[in-house]
């Protein structure tokens, strides 16, 4: 069945890179904990976590939350310690009569150790989504014979920090991530992502765009050019150039204005969205995706996830609900990343999958 360019699109969520060795955002607050109940240089910190996330739950319970749609994860733990961070320079500061007691007496002086403690957990992040053996993440190849069905540039949007998909990059397989290479002679442009001739330089076979930044990503301090080094350990936590922890998903700032421009651009125009391990648990994302399916022209939703039978129509009654969409829209597919990647015949497969316009013109 033929298909034209932007046709298909990939997003990628936490759970894309789970069996390649990076816990997904839920299991990372696992791991910190075990290391707050046995690793010495860790127990320190051990009270003033807990005091932090008995008051998250604290609120969703306030809010009638509990149990599993309570949303405790990583990132809403590292954005309490972000807002929490800033104190006297909060804007409600001047609205908050005394801090909780407790609290103040475990956050230390001008709350440093609430700093401590995010900071810490940042290096962790490097750890996690830089795993031991990056070949554990070679099933993502599977883009690469998915992109040769096509015979046009995969769209990859991706709201993950790993370099999974970076590391499919050879001569024969070109990933555009907006840098002309490492370094600080590097800069990011959005040109990159342009149809424009390349001179002697080979077309991209697929173009990434990292919504939430990219743990290989270093922004200078003076002129604000981005740019990729090789070497992700000496980044500072706080010049980690990456959308962790934070409430506001959209930055004013390139590439992020940028990215999120194009995914809701592409969005619209695709006539196939494949969702690889997300969640569905990102409201601005969401809104982009609802918004796609929303309108008159045909399209799909794939949604890639470990369900199945029963379980796998009740969680499309769910995105049903949650998208605000037609439930023909969305089509949810049994299985891993993993599997879903390393089908044979995974590109002719999506290709079938485009729904055709009725129209003949």
């Amino acid at each position: 069945m033929s298909s034209r360019a932007k046709d298909i699109i990939f997003l990628l969520g936490a759970g894309a890179s789970a069996e390649a060795g990076i816990p997904p955002s839920a299991a990372m607050i696992s791991r910190l904990e075990e290391k707050l109940h046995s690793d010495k240089d860790w127990e320190p910190f051990s009270d003033l976590y807990n005091q932090i996330k008995s008051a998250i739950l604290y609120k969703d319970g306030l809010a009638g939350r509990f149990g599993d749609v309570v949303s405790y994860n990583i990132e809403s733990l590292v954005n309490t310690l972000h807002e929490l961070e800033r104190n006297e320079e909060h804007p409600l500061y001047p609205f908050i009569a005394a801090w909780n007691a407790r609290f103040a007496s475990l956050a230390g002086e001008r709350f440093s150790r609430v700093r401590d403690l995010r900071h810490r957990i940042l290096e962790l992040l490097k750890h996690w989504v830089c795993p031991d053996d990056p070949t554990e993440g070679e099933y993502y190849i599977g883009l690469i014979a998915a992109q040769r069905a096509f015979t046009f540039p995969l769209r990859i949007f991706s709201l993950n920090y790993d370099l999974c998909v970076e590391r499919l990059q050879s001569p024969e397989f070109v990933v555009e991530t907006g840098f002309s290479g490492f370094g600080p002679k590097h800069i990011w442009s959005y040109e990159r992502f342009i149809d424009i001739d390349r001179g002697e330089n080979p077309p991209p076979q697929a173009y990434l765009y990292k919504l939430h930044g990219s743990i290989d990503w270093k922004r200078h301090p003076q002129s604000k050019a981005l740019s990729r080094v090789e070497q992700v350990h000496p980044i500072p936590p706080d010049e980690m150039e990456i959308i962790f922890g934070r409430e506001a998903k959209l930055e004013a700032a390139d590439p992020y204005l940028f990215y999120a421009y194009e995914f809701r651009q592409c969005a619209l125009e695709a006539k196939v969205v494949v969702a690889l391990g997300y969640s569905f648990s990102d409201p601005h994302i969401n809104k982009i995706v609802s918004q796609a399916l929303k309108s008159d022209e045909p399209k799909r939703l794939i949604v890639v996830s470990r369900v199945e039978n029963e379980a796998a129509l009740e969680y499309q009654k769910e995105l049903t609900k949650r998208l605000g969409v037609e439930s023909q829209r969305i089509k949810v597919e049994n299985g891993t990343a993993k599997e879903f990647l390393s089908r044979t015949d995974l590109g002719q497969a999506l290709l079938d999958s485009v729904p055709q316009s009725e129209s003949p013109f």
